[in-house]
């Protein structure tokens, strides 16, 4: 952990601060259960095993509460929270609807050249697809390649941040993928299922017809976040409002 955090801190090659690289780290410990609920979050502990100021630190604390991952109260400091299964429910939803959004712009833009760069990566989807026994994470993280192409194309910055930067999606996905019995993507017919909506997606883009597309992309997200609402349930007996469930 000291030596992967060191590594989040250090990184130059990317566009994300140094704030984010740490919350980044941070969130996936917390989602993993390595800081038990309610553990005080110090910013000098935090500042001492990342090698930074406080300043960063401070900046990482913020986007984690907005995330839901920690709790600041004032004179007590941070604090870990329970991320409720409605929360998770919350958080694939807004990014279905951000996605959906993301396609929208991407179907009504005459210039379609932003998807150049997603062919390639729904082309290894394919290829992982077709095989028998590919490596999920390998599946999963590229699903999420062809997502983050879309996000990409759609030329939203603003988007882009609400989708990555705002949602600990990405940590609570990297949680979910290093339980010994994976939540999605096991059965080939899920896998095929999968790159065959978004090669459709791509499709319906390139035909301008944006509610289909984003109705596709819902349908996307929905089918993932009922996998691992499932999954999660099978772990505790917390469980996400019906309601939630039939909003994408």
């Amino acid at each position: 952990m000291r030596k992967a955090a060191k590594t989040a801190a250090a990184t130059t090659a990317t566009t994300a601060t140094t704030g984010e690289q740490i919350a980044k780290q941070l969130g996936q410990a917390i989602l993993e259960g390595r800081h038990a609920i309610g553990a005080r979050v110090g910013e000098q502990a935090v500042a001492e095993m990342f090698s930074v100021s406080r300043g960063p630190v401070r900046d990482a604390l913020r986007i984690l509460e907005r995330q839901g991952l920690i709790e600041i109260q004032a004179r007590r400091g941070a604090r870990v929270r329970h991320l409720s299964h409605n929360e998770v429910a919350d958080i694939f939803n807004v990014r279905g609807v951000l996605l959906g959004l993301a396609v929208r712009y991407l179907s009504r833009n005459p210039d379609k050249s932003g998807l150049a760069e997603v062919d390639p990566r729904l082309a290894q989807l394919r290829k992982l697809a077709v095989q028998k026994k590919p490596s999920l994470l390998d599946f999963a993280q590229a699903t999420g390649r062809v997502a983050m192409g879309l996000l990409a194309a759609c030329r939203s910055p603003k988007v882009l941040q609400t989708t990555y930067r705002d949602l600990p999606h990405d940590a609570l996905w990297r949680m979910l993928w290093v339980k010994p019995a994976p939540p999605d993507y096991e059965s080939s017919a899920r896998r095929t299922a999968t790159y065959e909506d978004y090669a459709q997606l791509l499709e319906t883009i390139r035909a301008s017809d944006a509610d289909a597309a984003e109705a596709l992309m819902r349908k996307i997200m929905s089918n993932t976040r009922d996998e691992v609402l499932h999954y999660l349930g099978l772990l505790d007996a917390d469980d996400a409002d019906a309601f939630r469930r039939q909003v994408l």
